[in-house]
């Protein structure tokens, strides 16, 4: 194999510094508008011409069997690539970890050319090949995280015409593990990086990565950060004479509780979740800096069509597309059906494949025998006499499990509820064997002693399970618990977890074999969950072939069968449902308006054009009548003022709060109401007002189930300032009483309802930014510990979107004191603590431990001896003097007391900065 010679000098990615100077200004959807106007109102022969740049080639010779088709085009899309090696990437970072800081400090210098950089290959395969206009040090990073080279399939969808280049979107689909996010994460560093010498590439852009799940945000910046966390760019220079230098790029996750000080203009590429990607664009479009975006890329794709979510991913889309801006849109999902739709929606090119790197082998399973997908007799699975296994989906599964741990393989079981998932940990364990190799023993005593020192203390399943090498991974783990649990499997100290059904859509955690319970509760997964779930089965590297085994009932077969053989559900529009026509409508009228993004009748009409809703709702002929339906609503709610004698719609200072925030147009005026009512009685003699009014106004509060007599207990325990603010919330304590004592609550569901759920929920939360451990409140209330640490995760997230309102609603003062409350939460501590919690595992209990050693200030701590910090993390912690666990108390001492050093280092260099 023939490699082209590198140079005897290379330098770092140097990319040219974006620049606005020669940026054409931003058109909104109702300034191009209005130049339609003026066009259509010359004579036909001064109409100016849109000029199209002339058809991309492909990059690159083309292959005898392309598998694909234009979005525009009307021939059927053909059959799919063949199958060839492949996966995607899973991080195996540890949960204690911590990332380097977001601001990179520019060198004015290039650093020395790295070591073993990669050579140009002739292989067309390899992301070396200059085909794919990748730096050495980008290639580089991916061969660190293991992907060298890419698979037929992936070349194939590169290589549609003007998708390398970036100026024509692309939708693709391929099944789970295929390796659908190298595609994205090429054509995003390419716009991401740009400007390279000799690639032909333009200026560099900003790219967003939007995805469904935290747990998916968590693990793709940490992915990104570790492939391409070595490669630098060329900051711009104010003035010529001004040195040259670089940085590294700047990779962050924004989501629901993530605080990020990192500004727009200093990202490069941005992970966030659905919501925080709508609240970001919202913000650049205002701004009017969208024009920095040059890639979005839509991880699962298909979540457009999710009820509850997917009306705002498809208003993100509509956005991107009606400014007609150069931004590469790029959509990739394992479940699409309606691809071809997706594709003329987005103005996509379009690629699909059935491409798997593992052969996968699927069974069915019931009446303990073990049947192929044509229903032939694959194998028999003995009766139990054990009592616990009487019931032969148990059975099945537990002989399933022990079968694949005494092969050596890893296995996932998805079970219907938290509890099974428990119960099935604990039965296996009495039937797998003891081993021997001390190697491995080591490690899952490492890993008993990892979970040990999490802030929560050990779980007493864990503990029994871990050591056998079984756990099992719900929303009941807090996030600590799961991210150990996660990276002992990964490293093979843990050979199987019994999970929900939630982990298939969530981290990538593959396995050879994968047993399926198809239920969530008492109802059946969908086809999708299903799917999604078998496709779990196979690890490329350490597997040769996948095993996924569904058991069931003999009476739930015919509908197991249907899920089976059953079509994926075709994706459609959300901004019309059929239980209310008018709301999202009405959030994406009101988010338009206030960004300016259309304010007339006309080029709102316009904007719509540019949704779903025009391509899977073709008889919708009375869509203009709806639309002033909404905007009369919106008008009457006192969100959008009144219109101007041409017809010009503007938001009012709620209605432009609300689309600040991120709120809908109800849970606008729901705010509003509240903080108006707070302001007029607010009492700050006690938190329990300010904590009421950060606690969410529904979404994560609707799952808790109010315990009347508890709450009753709690509302007797308040003292009186406290109890002054509850009644200014809403809260009747003889109301509380009533139905503590067997009263009904006749207004389910209402908005009476919401305040209770609410305030029990605050109650929760007060007792966290008091120092109260995670685990005990979670044992006070009756729920899981996971629940808890969500729920304050959630809760900091609403907060910051509340202090965005406030802010926009003129409510300064209001607005502070939601950002430190939700800061108390975030550290769990009381205000003269506040300091010494941004300390690294000095949180909550271990901040007050701390506090009560004398060390009560940064500067104790960076000044004290190691040996003395270990000694005060032990005694926060019970039984931390146990081996492993007073080794992991010795190197979070060293953690705790290198950055304290830093923190000081850094406050007396700002001091400096402000005397010069």
């Amino acid at each position: 194999m023939q490699h082209d010679a590198p140079s005897p000098r290379r330098a770092p990615v140097t990319a040219a510094p974006t620049t606005m100077s020669g940026a054409k200004p931003l058109l909104t959807t109702e300034d191009r508008f209005r130049q339609k106007q003026q066009l259509s109102a010359r004579p036909p022969n001064a109409a100016t011409k849109r000029k199209t740049p002339p058809p991309s080639s492909s990059v690159g010779p083309k292959r005898p069997r392309t598998h694909t088709k234009d979005a525009d085009a009307d021939v059927a899309l053909p059959s799919v690539a063949p199958d060839w090696r492949g996966d995607e990437m899973t991080s195996t970072q540890p949960w204690g970890s911590t990332q380097a800081p977001f601001a990179n400090r520019p060198t004015s210098r290039p650093p020395p050319p790295p070591s073993a950089v990669p050579r140009r290959s002739a292989d067309p395969l390899s992301l070396a090949h200059r085909k794919w206009g990748l730096h050495p040090e980008i290639v580089k990073g991916f061969r660190e995280c293991g992907v060298d080279e890419m698979y037929p399939w992936q070349s194939e969808c590169l290589s549609l015409p003007g998708v390398l280049e970036g100026t024509k979107n692309v939708v693709y689909t391929a099944p789970t593990s295929a390796g659908k996010s190298l595609v994205a994460d090429i054509l995003m560093v390419r716009k991401v990086v740009g400007g390279l010498a000799g690639l032909g590439l333009g200026e560099r852009k900003k790219a967003i990565v939007v995805v469904p799940y935290v747990s998916i945000v968590q693990e793709k910046t940490r992915f990104l950060n570790k492939c391409l966390g070595s490669v630098r760019v060329e900051m711009p220079r104010m003035q010529e004479t001004q040195p040259q230098a670089w940085r590294n790029l700047n990779i962050v996750g924004f989501h629901s509780g993530a605080r990020n000080r990192m500004r727009w203009k200093d990202i490069d590429i941005v992970v966030c979740t659905i919501e925080r990607a709508n609240t970001l664009v919202n913000a650049a479009v205002e701004d009017r800096t969208i024009n920095e975006l040059g890639v979005a890329v839509f991880d699962e794709l298909h979540m457009v069509g999710d009820e509850h979510r997917g009306l705002i991913l498809e208003l993100l889309a509509a956005k991107l597309l009606c400014l007609e801006l150069p931004v590469q849109i790029v959509g990739m999902s394992a479940t699409l059906s309606n691809i071809t739709v997706l594709g003329k929606w987005l103005k996509a090119a379009l690629y699909e494949c059935n491409f798997r790197p593992v052969p996968l082998d699927e069974y069915l399973v019931y009446d303990g025998a073990v049947y192929s997908n044509s229903h032939e007799l694959h194998a028999n699975i003995p009766p139990s006499d054990h009592k616990s296994r009487k019931e032969t989906v148990t059975n099945s599964i537990v002989a399933l499990t022990h079968s694949a741990i005494s092969e050596g393989h890893g296995v996932l079981v998805f079970c219907e509820s938290r509890r099974r998932c428990e119960d099935l940990a604990l039965l296996v364990l009495g039937f797998i064997p003891r081993i021997r190799d001390e190697e491995l023993i080591e490690k899952r005593i490492n890993v008993v002693g990892d979970l040990a020192t999490t802030p929560t203390g050990m779980d007493p399943v864990l503990a029994k399970s871990v050591p056998a090498g079984v756990a099992f991974h719900h929303a009941g783990l807090t996030t600590e618990e799961r991210d150990i649990v996660t990276a002992a499997y990964n490293d093979g100290a843990v050979k199987a977890i019994f999970c929900t059904a939630t982990m298939a859509a969530g981290v990538n955690l593959p396995a050879r074999r994968v047993i399926i319970s198809p239920r969530m509760g008492r109802d059946f997964v969908s086809a999708a969950m299903l799917r999604q779930m078998r496709g779990r089965a196979g690890r490329k590297g350490r597997d040769t072939r996948g095993e996924s085994y569904v058991c069931c009932r003999r009476e739930d077969l015919p509908t197991i069968e249907k899920l089976l053989n059953e079509s994926l559900p075709s994706v459609s529009s959300c901004l019309i449902s059929s239980e209310n026509t008018s709301s999202g409508l009405s959030r994406a009228l009101l988010e338009i308006i206030s960004t300016r993004l259309a304010t007339s009748l006309d080029s709102i009409e316009e904007y719509f054009n540019s949704t779903l809703l025009q391509h899977t709702h073709h008889t919708l002929s009375d869509l203009p009548t709806l639309l002033k339906d909404c905007l009369e609503t919106l008008h009457a709610s006192t969100l959008l003022q009144d219109p101007t004698a041409d017809g010009e719609w503007s938001a009012t200072r709620t209605g432009h709060a609300t689309v600040v925030a991120g709120f809908t147009p109800s849970d606008g005026l729901f705010m509003s109401t509240e903080l108006t009512r707070a302001l007029a009685h607010f009492n700050l003699e006690t938190d329990m007002h300010i904590v009421y009014h950060f606690t969410p106004i529904h979404a994560s509060t609707s799952s808790v189930s109010i315990d009347w007599k508890l709450l009753r207990d709690e509302l007797e325990r308040l003292d009186e300032p406290s109890l002054r603010a509850a009644t200014f919330c809403g809260v009747n304590p003889a109301f509380i009483h009533k139905l503590a004592s067997g009263g009904l609550f006749r207004d389910a569901g209402g908005a009476k309802e919401r305040v209770y759920r609410r305030f029990y929920t605050s109650l929760m939360l007060r007792q966290l930014i008091n120092e109260t451990p995670i685990h005990h409140v979670a044992r006070h209330f009756a729920v899981p510990r996971g629940f808890v640490q969500s729920l304050a995760t959630t809760c900091r997230g609403f907060a910051t979107t509340s202090a965005a309102y406030c802010k926009a609603m003129g409510w300064t003062g209001l607005a502070v004191l939601l950002e430190h409350y939700s800061w108390r939460l975030d550290l769990g501590v009381k205000d003269d603590l506040v300091d010494l919690a941004r300390l690294p595992f000095v949180k909550s209990r271990t901040a007050r431990v701390f506090y009560e050693a004398g060390l009560r200030t940064m500067e104790n701590v960076a000044d004290a001896k190691v040996e003395v910090l270990v000694n005060v993390l032990a005694k926060a912690m019970p039984g931390a003097n146990r081996g492993r666990v007073r080794e992991k108390c010795e190197e979070r001492a060293k953690i705790v007391a290198a950055a304290a050093r830093r923190i000081l280092d850094r406050r007396r260099q700002e001091e400096l900065d402000e005397l010069e």
